[in-house]
């Protein structure tokens, strides 16, 4: 009976522990910044879109090579004209740093490429995209979980 009672008192403390250790990660996750969670998910998706087309063989959406010291994940709207298609993956291919960095994304090149790839239908879309969009955390971790998933997935795949 001694040995019940103080395995429920162990059992009601690390219960107790637990929720409090998740209250205490529900608060520092509500004074983060959104700003830090559309990064954190920006580099989850940027991740998995490099490794899918790195994937399927792609190169450079840009100019075509397929050897680079470093891959980028090149968004053909930019994340400050269009943030409402960050994460959208018709939006993000892989890109030479050489192209993203020094030829301010060789969009031109991009595009017929871009149009080549998936068409010009969809580039249109892309292109027309204006909608306003403000990003919520919970929408935030939605996203970066199915696509840690989907990393882990390809990784799988390949290894």
């Amino acid at each position: 009976m001694e040995h019940a009672m103080e395995y429920a008192a162990d059992k009601r403390s690390k219960a107790k522990d637990k929720e409090q250790k998740k209250e205490w990660a529900d608060r520092k996750k509500s004074v983060k910044p959104i700003k830090h969670w559309i990064d954190m998910t920006q580099r989850a998706v940027n991740d998995l879109r490099r490794k899918q087309c790195l994937a399927e063989g792609d190169g450079c959406i840009s100019c075509g090579t397929k050897i680079a010291q470093e891959w980028h994940a090149g968004h053909y709207r930019t994340t400050a004209a269009a943030s409402q298609l960050r994460f959208t993956h018709d939006n993000i291919w892989l890109q030479c740093a050489s192209c993203n960095v020094h030829k301010s994304g060789n969009i031109e090149r991009y595009r017929v490429n871009l149009i080549a790839k998936i068409g010009e239908d969809r580039v249109v879309t892309l292109e027309c995209n204006q909608e306003n969009k403000k990003w919520e955390i919970n929408e935030l971790e939605e996203i970066r979980s199915v696509t840690r998933k989907l990393i882990r997935e390809l990784e799988d795949k390949y290894q």
